[in-house]
C-alpha cells in the first residue's frame, strides 16, 4: 500500500521506514531509555523524514494547543523539587493545563531524549528545573529544536543564555548573602559554607553571596571556610565531619539545601555539638520539611507555592501569546530554632 504524499504519516509508516516494529516506535516516544540508542536514532531519523506527529498532537492542532506542559526536575527525591512540582501542578490545573512530571535523575542524556520526544507527543511547554550544569551544545540544540516545533521552554536556573528559552529564577546570591549575614549579625565567626558541588550551576552564586556578606563584616579569609559537597545528606555529613576536624571549628554553618543541612545536623549531633547553641545553622532553601525537623531549621529562600505558580503562569502565558508579567517571589529569611542566638 502506498501512502499519498498529502496524507499525514502514521506510526506504522515510521516503523516501516526505520525497519522496526510499531511497538518499538511507541516505546521511543513513551520510554526512550528502554530502546537501544542505534534504534532510537533510526526511528527519529524516520520521524524527521516523514514529518510525523503523534495522533494526540495532531488532534490538538485544531486548537493549536494540547493544554499539557511538562516539568523536568533534577531529582524528585529532593524536598525542593517535590514541593515545586506540587505548586506547578496546582497553578497549571487552575488554568486548564495538565502537567507531566519527569525525573531527570541528574542525567543530561535523559534530558536530551525528553526534549526531543516531548514536542512530538504534543506537549505545549517544558519547565526545566535543575541545579545541574546542563549548558552543553547538545542541550542547546535540543531546546532550539523544541522551540522551533512550537514547544515553549522555561528555565528555573540562570543558564543557557541565547537559546530563546524563558528564564525565571531565584536570586541565589541574595539567598546565601542573607543566610550568612544572619549568622554574622549574631557575632558568630568563623561561619562556613557547605556549598554545592562543582557541577552545580548554583554554586557560584551561593559562593558570591557568602563571600560578599563575609567581606562586608571584615572577614577577608572567608574562602578558607568554603566546603564543597554533593546535594545529599550522606555527603554533607562527611563534609561537616571534615570541617569539624580542622583547626578552626565554625560557629555558624550555611547549608546549600535542606538535605545538606540534615547531613550537617547529623555530624554535629555525632560530635556532641548542640544546635541551637554554639553552632548556628541556616539552609539556603525554604521547604516544608524545615519546619518538621528538631530543632526547626532556619531557612532563606522563596515561597515555593509562589515560585511554582509564577513558573507555570509565565510558561502558559508564553504558550498563549500573552505579554510577560512581573513575578515577585524574592527570597526571605524564616527564623527558626537552629540559628537561635
Amino acid at each position: 500500500m502506498t501512502v499519498s504524499s498529502a496524507a499525514p504519516a502514521t506510526m506504522l509508516d515510521v516503523a516501516r521506514a526505520a525497519g522496526v516494529s510499531r511497538a518499538t516506535v511507541s516505546r521511543v516516544f513513551t520510554a526512550p531509555s528502554t530502546v537501544a540508542e542505534e534504534t532510537r536514532t533510526k526511528v527519529m531519523d524516520a520521524v524527521a523524514q516523514l514529518n510525523y506527529v503523534l495522533n494526540s498532537a495532531a488532534r490538538s492542532l485544531r486548537s493549536g494547543r494540547s493544554n499539557t506542559i511538562a516539568l523536568l526536575v533534577g531529582d524528585i527525591a529532593q524536598p525542593f523539587h517535590s514541593q515545586l512540582a506540587k505548586a506547578v501542578a496546582h497553578a497549571a490545573e487552575g488554568r486548564g493545563y495538565s502537567v507531566l512530571l519527569c525525573d531527570l535523575d541528574h542525567s543530561i542524556t535523559r534530558l536530551e531524549r525528553l526534549l526531543e520526544s516531548l514536542p512530538l507527543q504534543g506537549v505545549d511547554g517544558v519547565i526545566l528545573a535543575t541545579g545541574d550544569d546542563i549548558d552543553t551544545a547538545s542541550v542547546r540544540a535540543a531546546i532550539e529544536e523544541a522551540e522551533d516545533r512550537g514547544t515553549k521552554v522555561l528555565l528555573g536556573t540562570p543558564q543557557l543564555a541565547g537559546t530563546g528559552a524563558l528564564v525565571l529564577t531565584t536570586d541565589y546570591e541574595s539567598v546565601a548573602y542573607q543566610a550568612t549575614k544572619h549568622l554574622l549579625d549574631q557575632g558568630r565567626w568563623p561561619v562556613a559554607l557547605l556549598g554545592g558541588s562543582e557541577s552545580s550551576v548554583l554554586s557560584p552564586f551561593l559562593t558570591l553571596g557568602f563571600l560578599r556578606a563575609c567581606t562586608e563584616a571584615g572577614h577577608e579569609d572567608a574562602e578558607d571556610f568554603i566546603v564543597r559537597t554533593e546535594y545529599s545528606t550522606d555527603a554533607a555529613r562527611g563534609a561537616t565531619q571534615r570541617l569539624l576536624s580542622g583547626p578552626d571549628n565554625p560557629e555558624g554553618i550555611v547549608a546549600s539545601s535542606v538535605s545538606v543541612a540534615l547531613g550537617a545536623m547529623s555530624a554535629l549531633a555525632d560530635a556532641g555539638l548542640a544546635t541551637p547553641g554554639r553552632i548556628g545553622l541556616v539552609a539556603c532553601e525554604e521547604v516544608q520539611l524545615a519546619e518538621q525537623l528538631r530543632p526547626r531549621l532556619t531557612t532563606v529562600g522563596t515561597k515555593l507555592n509562589l515560585q511554582g505558580a509564577a513558573m507555570a503562569d509565565a510558561l502558559i502565558d508564553a504558550i498563549q501569546g500573552l505579554p510577560p508579567k512581573e513575578h515577585d517571589f524574592a527570597p526571605g529569611l524564616t527564623l527558626r530554632e537552629s540559628s537561635a542566638g
